[in-house]
């Protein structure tokens, strides 16, 4: 066994070659608000060796109902920093690189090739930065994952984990799929976590202060977001784990929704 005593109860599950696929992994996390704060922390606490954190916020009261990093003591401050402090107290054997800055579409290949990352997680709720950060990370031919809108819904029983063209009920996702097709990016390229939940609609575009982005306001409740963080950190461990499994299993599960699909569309032609 490992000489750490974060590893040992992993270590149970996954054994000894399991834990060294995961120290040996380096991973890109985008946005570590309710989503990528929960996600994070499950990737460090599960054992991954190497991650990258990037954010340009600052935490607010607002984030208190649903953020890692929001409590009293943080809010004000850069949400990287106070969530890099955090990861590296839980595992000291994980290098965390904090990266506070805006992801900006002309950046994301440069950003994307500073390190050889073998993951990029997008937790981003940015249209024009999500896809920026989407396509350019797979068509450098990295594993890719991302997270739709958790915003506005209320039922974890809905919320699965499948292939970002076979969502469904989700604006962001759908405005995703729109762009990335336009990029020659298809199905069976991006993970996605995502919930068939209709959702409440957002409040209307807030003026944000100078360099940030007008944005909606969506409703959220306190375990939606970390529901799909810690969905998508488990689609990470697990590909680093067995690579060849959940290949084939993300496969089968694409196969089964575009029959589904087909059948739909046909009784709908009825």
């Amino acid at each position: 066994m490992l000489n750490a005593a974060i590893y040992e109860r992993t270590q149970i599950i996954i054994g000894d070659e399991g834990v060294n696929r995961l120290r040996n992994i380096n991973v890109f996390l985008a946005g570590v608000g309710g989503v990528g704060g929960h996600c994070a922390e499950a990737l460090v606490r599960g054992g991954v060796g190497s991650i990258t954190i990037c954010d340009h916020d600052v935490v607010s009261a607002t984030n208190k109902n649903r953020q890692l990093v929001a409590m009293d003591s943080t809010i004000g401050k850069s949400k990287v920093s106070v969530l890099a402090q955090r990861l590296q107290d839980i595992n000291c054997h994980c290098r965390v690189t904090a990266l506070e800055a805006l992801l900006l579409p002309e950046d994301m290949e440069d950003i994307l090739t500073r390190q050889c990352y073998d993951y990029v997680v997008d937790c981003i709720d940015s249209v024009e930065c999500k896809v920026a950060l989407l396509s350019t990370a797979a068509l450098l031919g990295l594993r890719t994952y991302a997270s739709c809108g958790a915003g506005g819904r209320v039922d974890p029983s809905l919320v699965k984990i499948g292939d970002i063209f076979e969502t469904m009920n989700d604006a962001l996702a759908r405005c995703c799929r729109n762009e990335l097709r336009k990029r020659g990016i298809g199905p069976g390229v991006i993970t996605a976590v995502h919930s068939s939940e209709l959702g409440t609609a957002p409040l209307e575009p807030q003026r944000q202060e100078a360099g940030g982005r007008d944005r909606a306001i969506n409703g959220t409740v306190s375990y939606m977001p970390p529901l799909f963080g810690l969905l998508l950190a488990s689609a990470v461990l697990r590909h680093a784990v067995d690579p060849a499994k959940m290949d084939r299993e993300e496969k089968r599960k694409l196969k089964k929704a575009k029959k589904q699909a087909s059948a739909n569309s046909k009784h709908k032609g009825r």
